[in-house]
């Protein structure tokens, strides 16, 4: 006689079908509205056809989990929360709802990037995590901070737009004087390969100096130690970022992007890039890539600089290449080694509102303590 299938053994299928049935609810709205809630950057390259497909295929694939998750008896709630969400987007129009010609607002909300980013990198860093050696073999997907590294990556998601209009807008009316139309007919003129290798190099430079910054600038510290909160690394956890963080690292690090005049096929590459190795870097996935590690940064490299370990400490600033840290003493990266612990060495609020306040009470309680002691830092 078989066994009773155990409440726990559907609770990944009951899981999937939440996730799926909340990600096609935003997807038929994207459609239903994508003046309010695409991105203009992204929408020009969509294949509407394929993204149809692909929706009518995930929300298939969501309802056929709910369903197999309640044979198992999986968490009932869960699942059956997932087939609402499911029914509700297909009574909304669902993959094949009539997409509209509109008008560009000026606010919008990048839910498209949201969704589209959270299906394909959380289907392929979670599969890679799966297959390829783990930093931390013993650490399951959904460790401790999951949910308040989910809740980050759909609020900065959400806020694409307000990132760029700001981004851009910083850096055409702050240094617009600094334009030199002969330097731009050079780097548009360079081969592409080569562009690109000089948008990175552009791009890490501002970006080693804002980050050694934020370490070194008590104020810039507490904003950037929400980022080095999380005690376990995975392709989730680099979401945590305070909302003050990537609007000024996105404002400042475009300004040699737009002096330069890079053509848009090498921004394009640049931000597919960066997508791509932003999430790999903060990965468990325990990949050696020998010598190339001194070319490009590497999962190993970055997760020393989250490191709370005492050699680590301020160490790895750069994103894209070692480059800087090694000219500028800032390099490490112990051969075949990985750190004991992440985090912060100073605790900081484990929840989303104290961590957006941390900047302000940080600041206050640390200058009562300089009060009550002149020789500690403000």
């Amino acid at each position: 006689m078989s066994a009773r299938p155990r409440i726990g053994e559907g609770k990944i299928g009951a899981f999937l079908s939440a996730a799926i049935g909340v990600l096609a609810v935003g997807s038929v709205l994207c459609l239903r509205y994508p003046a309010f809630l695409t991105t203009p950057e992204l929408r020009a390259h969509y294949d509407m056809d394929a993204l149809r497909l692909i929706l009518a295929i995930a929300m298939m694939a969501g309802a056929g989990l709910g369903v197999l998750a309640i044979l198992l008896r999986g968490p009932r709630r869960l699942a059956l929360f997932g087939l609402a969400m499911l029914f509700l987007a297909t009574i909304l129009g669902g993959p094949y709802v009539t997409y509209r010609n509109f008008s560009q607002p000026k606010i919008y909300f990048g839910l498209d990037w949201l969704i589209l980013d959270l299906f394909f990198t959380g289907l392929a860093f979670g599969a890679l995590e799966w297959i390829f050696p783990k930093v931390r073999p013993d650490q399951p997907p959904l460790r401790e901070g999951w949910k308040l590294d989910l809740a980050y990556f759909g609020l900065n998601h959400l806020l694409i737009g307000v990132f760029l209009v700001t981004s851009t807008y910083f850096a055409h009316v702050y240094f617009a004087w600094a334009i030199n139309p002969a330097i731009q007919s050079h780097v548009a003129a360079l081969p592409a390969i080569i562009r690109f290798a000089l948008v990175l190099l552009a791009a890490d430079a501002v970006e080693y100096a804002s980050h050694r910054a934020y370490h070194e600038i008590p104020f810039l510290w507490r904003i950037h130690a929400i980022h080095h909160s999380p005690t376990a690394m995975d392709w989730l956890s680099g979401s945590r970022l305070h909302i003050l963080e990537p609007l000024i690292t996105r404002a400042i690090v475009l300004v040699p992007i737009f002096l330069l005049g890079f053509p848009q096929d090498t921004i394009f590459a640049y931000l597919i890039f960066i997508s791509v190795q932003s999430v790999l870097i903060h990965s468990n996935i325990a990949v050696d890539i020998g010598w190339f590690r001194y070319l490009v940064v590497t999962t190993q490299f970055h997760h020393w600089h989250h490191a709370s370990d005492a050699e680590a400490l301020d160490k790895n600033y750069t994103a894209h290449t070692p480059l800087f840290d090694l000219l500028f003493g800032t390099f490490h990266l112990p051969a075949g080694r990985w750190p004991k612990n992440y985090g912060t060495v100073k605790p900081i609020p484990g929840n989303m509102l104290g961590q957006f306040l941390h900047p302000i009470t940080g600041t206050i309680a640390s200058f009562t303590e300089h009060r009550e002691d002149p020789s500690l830092p403000p």
